[in-house]
């Protein structure tokens, strides 16, 4: 991920950004349960990569049994990797950047 400025990005409104501003309260709750997923899989898929093979194992564990339980599974995170919520920010900050560095050169190719 290239050098932004995390606080820029995580303060940004991605519906005034991205032109989305006049979206019904549905598609904005549609479009932020899309968002939060793609940022639940970039987070995992970057933690999983930091955590042992025993860690692995447990937090397995903990999805059989917790695997609706987001506190749970958050916790855990917390506990085994302690920059976890810097983790979520950067990746939170970065696909923002990403959507809105598409929007703009969408705009400039139209």
């Amino acid at each position: 991920m290239p050098m932004i400025n995390l606080q820029q990005y995580l303060n940004a409104d991605l519906f005034e950004e991205l032109g989305m501003a006049r979206l019904s309260q549905e598609q904005r709750v549609e479009f932020l349960e899309a968002f939060g997923g793609v940022i639940q899989q970039r987070l995992t898929i970057r933690l999983m990569k930091e955590l042992s093979d025993e860690q692995k194992e447990q937090f397995d564990r903990l999805l059989d049994t917790h695997k609706d339980d987001a506190e749970a599974l958050n916790s855990f995170l917390q506990k085994e990797l302690p920059h976890f919520g810097h983790a979520m920010k950067e990746e939170i900050a970065g696909y923002k950047h990403e959507l809105m560095e598409r929007m703009r050169a969408s705009v400039v190719h139209v």
